[in-house]
């Protein structure tokens, strides 16, 4: 029995120790980066709404400003309000929503409008 060359008991605990170790310290930095590149995703696409609707207050001058209104996507839970108003010669536009993570976040653009 001295000559045994198997794995005793310690040295399977201790093996196992080191994986949960390692699983449970895995899988919450997996999560951590999943929910910030949904953020990141979702951030893109309103900074690209974003720009898709100061467009039309570039573009067609004498809109009243300031301008505020309400949008849900369809497909999504997201509601975002965009807010439009006049700084010196620019016009700022921004829209707030609430992120995955259950922040507000906040992008503005500014833009030169059409000359009339």
């Amino acid at each position: 029995m001295r000559n045994n060359n198997g794995f005793t008991l310690i040295e399977v605990l201790v093996t196992v120790s080191i994986l949960l170790g390692v699983v449970i310290t895995v899988i919450p930095l997996f999560q951590l980066l999943r929910l910030e590149g949904e953020t990141l995703k979702d951030s893109r696409y309103m900074n690209q709404e974003l720009f898709d609707e100061l467009q039309s207050f570039l573009w067609s001058p004498g809109r009243p400003l300031p301008q505020s209104h309400h949008t849900t996507f369809p497909g999504t839970e997201m509601k975002a309000v965009y807010h439009f108003t006049l700084e010196r010669d620019l016009i700022k536009g921004c829209v707030e929503w609430t992120n995955v993570k259950e922040k507000r976040e906040t992008i503005c653009l500014y833009g030169v409008p059409k000359k009339k």
